[in-house]
């Protein structure tokens, strides 16, 4: 055990693994304990989008302003805060404090996201290669999952005299939170002399190479659409289309699960040569049942929608962001990773605020955002990849 306490990036990983699996007990159930709160769709969807704002000004302060070697103790303070807020949430379950759960929850929202952004370099600071990031990605969503499939199996059911509820849930990530901090404190990480980062310099090497402007456009477009439909997905499942809460989550979580497994068999089987194709499969084919949803107005050409989109979700994930990611010099390449997060944060932010706009609308009102975001995304996709093509032929 204690050979294994001193392997530092097994440690991180386990802390990753614990942290993934209190995400797994309750982020995915957050919307309903709120709406159990009375909150309206509304108002969830402001909290929501809120935070992944809140999120983006303090990742992007982190990294321009703290170094790799304080990165531990920023993790660690912003997990101590997120335990803080969800043990005093617990305890406003069920009462009329309505802005005082609005105010903690979209923080609570903004440090687990904060902190699952933060994990990837402070392991770079003790190895930096591909396997590192590939079990990084591996245990995050293994563990996640895990959470998720223990509480959709639990959930609704009497447990020692204990009916186990979204607040029960909210309860144990808190106790997985406590076991994730009490491993990552007991880390130790080296201090190393950091190079400080050239913001004049990045910009510079950003207007020379405008292609990524539009590269962060093109994804920032691509998690609006994302929000303004799945911003709020069990709400969405159990509010709109009828479904319990059970049957919700283990649709999501068998989805999401044949989502992986369908990304490697087309990374091996079923990837295009030529990416306009992949792009079809990834979004043109999103486009029309946007437009089907819109012309029959139906409940069931909804739900079809939303399969298909958690079942691409993964899949085709390397259209974009693999080859601008691996392909700019070295020194550039976290902050542009950072800042594609954050554009995804932004764009999750804007549809999901537009979502709870059109949440309770007729459902062909309600997936007009989708429908015509996706025709702009689809058109300025097309030309990120003809540029991109250009970039490889030089």
């Amino acid at each position: 055990m204690k050979k294994l306490m001193e392997n530092k990036s097994i440690c991180l990983l386990i802390f990753l693994g614990l942290f993934g699996f209190s995400i797994g007990l309750f982020d995915n159930y957050r919307e309903l304990w709120m709406s159990s709160n009375n909150l309206s769709a509304k108002t969830i969807s402001h909290i929501i989008s809120i935070s992944y704002i809140v999120t983006v000004l303090v990742l992007c302060y982190f990294t321009i302003k703290i170094s790799n070697n304080k990165l531990k103790w920023g993790i660690c303070i912003a997990l101590a805060l997120n335990m803080i807020t969800e043990a005093i949430l617990i305890c406003l379950n069920q009462t009329n404090y309505y802005f005082l759960i609005k105010f903690l929850m979209f923080f609570n929202i903004a440090f687990s996201q904060l902190i699952l952004a933060s994990i990837y370099p402070l392991l770079m600071n003790i190895a930096k290669d591909d396997i590192i990031y590939t079990k990084k990605s591996f245990v995050e969503s293994l563990s996640s999952k895990l959470g998720f499939l223990l509480v959709a199996t639990i959930l609704g059911k009497t447990i020692f005299n204990t009916t186990i509820d979204y607040n029960f849930c909210l309860l144990l990530s808190v106790i997985f939170n406590f076991l994730a901090f009490l491993v990552l404190i007991n880390v130790q990480i080296e201090s190393k002399n950091d190079n400080k980062f050239d913001l004049k310099n990045t910009i510079n090497y950003f207007n020379s190479n405008k292609v990524l402007y539009l590269f962060l456009f093109v994804n920032f477009l691509g998690d609006v659409i994302w929000g303004s439909i799945l911003g709020m997905p069990l709400l969405l499942l159990t509010g709109r289309l009828s479904l319990s809460s059970p049957v919700s989550s283990f649709l999501i979580l068998s989805l999401g699960i044949c989502s992986n497994i369908l990304s490697m068999i087309i990374v091996k089987y079923l990837r295009f040569k030529n990416d306009n194709y992949n792009l079809i499969f990834k979004f043109g084919i999103r486009i029309i049942l946007y437009l089907l949803v819109f012309i029959t107005n139906n409940n069931i050409v909804l739900l079809i929608t939303l399969i298909y989109l958690f079942l691409l979700d993964c899949p085709y994930s390397f259209i974009f962001g693999s080859y601008f990611i691996n392909n700019i010099k070295e020194e550039h390449t976290f902050f542009l990773t950072t800042l594609k997060y954050c554009f995804s944060l932004l764009g999750k932010s804007l549809g999901t605020l537009m979502c709870g706009f059109v949440f309770n609308l007729e459902l062909r009102y309600f997936i007009i955002p989708a429908l015509l975001t996706s025709i702009i995304h689809y058109i300025l996709a097309t030309i990120l990849i003809e540029k991109r093509k250009k970039l490889i032929k030089v």
